[in-house]
């Protein structure tokens, strides 16, 4: 596994309650090194540490078994972050097809959240002028409009020149705008699009097994009341015989 996801495990379990010492034990870091993380990219706990007492053996034996759970989780999000297969990462796991995409959805949250910070530092080194550079188009959009409501009389190529010159403008303040994150970030967007389209077809999927279930459970129904009437005419044969 690389490094860099690594560290997004770390961080998604240290903020949902699991402690420096556990998890440097458990992906083989430093305790330094998982602290240097935290305070320089300001983690934030979510949930209070999980208890690790050994006083008694049955606390030893739940953290232990908490220990495999968490390892068995970390295995399945790794898989899912090195684009294992979906049916391979569900055999290998024992798990059926609304935990994967349970899990899959957590791991999305952590990718969302990776891809916002990478674009804020990319904005902040690339487009720490951003201000001036808008209002620099806005001035010459200015002007180009200017010159196109005061001409009483523009011939078509002017005209045509000034559209040209404002479409331009118009696109570099477009890009400066998404680089500086002065509106959405796109990139967050797109991935939110994908995950609520993983969403919906794994909704749509189940409503699909509810529906075949369902109408199993008629047919089982069905034949359930066809067997009962079968006995119940036998029976009223065998009496008359």
């Amino acid at each position: 596994m690389k490094d860099e996801n690594i560290k997004l495990l770390i961080k998604d379990e240290y903020e949902n309650g699991t402690s420096i010492r556990v998890l440097a034990e458990k992906y083989n870091q430093k305790v330094g090194t998982i602290k240097s993380w935290i305070s320089r990219e300001k983690w934030i706990k979510k949930k209070e540490n999980t208890a690790t007492s050994k006083k008694k053996n049955a606390t030893t034996k739940r953290n232990h078994l908490r220990v495999v759970a968490n390892d068995k989780e970390t295995q399945i999000k790794s898989d899912i972050i090195d684009d294992v297969s979906k049916y391979e990462i569900m055999a290998k796991n024992g798990i059926s097809e609304r935990t994967y995409y349970r899990k899959k959805q957590s791991v999305r949250v952590i990718q969302i959240e990776r891809s916002e910070k990478i674009l804020r530092t990319i904005s902040e080194k690339k487009y720490n002028d951003a201000e001036k550079r808008l209002s620099k188009i806005a001035e010459k959009k200015s002007k180009l409009e200017t010159q196109f409501l005061e001409s009483e009389k523009l011939e078509k190529e002017e005209m045509q020149l000034i559209a040209i010159k404002l479409n331009l403008l118009k696109e570099f303040e477009r890009d400066i705008k998404i680089g500086a994150r002065v509106i959405g970030d796109y990139r967050q967007a797109e991935l939110e699009e994908q995950l609520a389209d993983e969403l919906l077809q794994q909704e749509k999927l189940e409503i699909e097994k509810a529906k075949i279930k369902k109408d199993d459970e008629k047919e089982i129904e069905k034949e359930n009341e066809m067997i009962e009437l079968l006995k119940k005419i036998t029976k009223k044969v065998e009496k008359n015989e």
